[in-house]
């Protein structure tokens, strides 16, 4: 059976999809590069930012590759309700990471840093899980790894970024609590889950 992404329509679909959901973030760092010889931040990242950008990526490719050199791992479940599944997960992942993103406004940066005077944001989704970014990014990528409709498609995607995000997560609450103190420790305290509401 042909992978629907084999089909013009479904393909352009998929890449409206991922247009809408992730244009944002690109268009955001091209802006933060023009710009970079005035930031003020200081960074804490090590590496993980390249890390997820490596873990993403990784899954994509070896995601395709799957659905063309393991057909025998397809989801068969009605594979049109997936399609349209994945899609609409991709768009509320989008949706969700634009909210956070917004929600930060100039706190907001793509490694972890620390900016002067910086404060502790927990309104809008920050209310419910400490870093609703990266639940965004993972709604994001489990869409894709749905469209796909393969079990190792979606392992890998999933699998990959998570890892990743676990790894990020780590660094980016110590370097927080370090340098931001109480406040942080405060809304660490108040907000338990890190990425899923009631889950983790």
């Amino acid at each position: 059976m042909e992978p629907l992404l084999s089909d013009p329509v479904y393909l352009f679909v998929f890449y409206a999809a991922v247009a809408v959901a992730m244009g944002p973030d690109i268009l955001r760092e091209i802006r933060r590069r023009r710009r970079e010889d005035t930031e003020t931040a200081e960074a804490h990242d090590k590496g993980s930012r390249r890390v997820i950008g490596i873990t993403g990526g990784g899954g994509i490719l070896v995601g395709v590759a799957a659905i063309y050199l393991l057909p025998s791992m397809t989801i068969l479940w009605h594979s049109h309700i997936m399609f349209a599944v994945g899609i609409a997960v991709l768009l509320v992942g989008g949706a969700v990471r634009r909210y956070a993103v917004q929600t930060l406004d100039e706190y907001f940066t793509p490694t972890v840093k620390i900016h002067q005077n910086q404060q502790v944001i927990d309104t809008g989704p920050y209310r419910w899980v400490r870093h609703p970014s990266y639940t965004g990014g993972l709604l994001e990528y489990t869409g894709i790894g749905l469209v796909l409709s393969n079990w190792v498609s979606i392992v890998a995607i999933v699998g990959g970024l998570v890892i990743a995000y676990v790894y990020r997560i780590r660094i980016e609450e110590r370097t927080l609590s370090e340098e931001l103190g109480e406040p942080y420790q405060r809304f660490l305290d108040r907000t338990p889950y890190r990425l899923i509401p009631y889950v983790w």
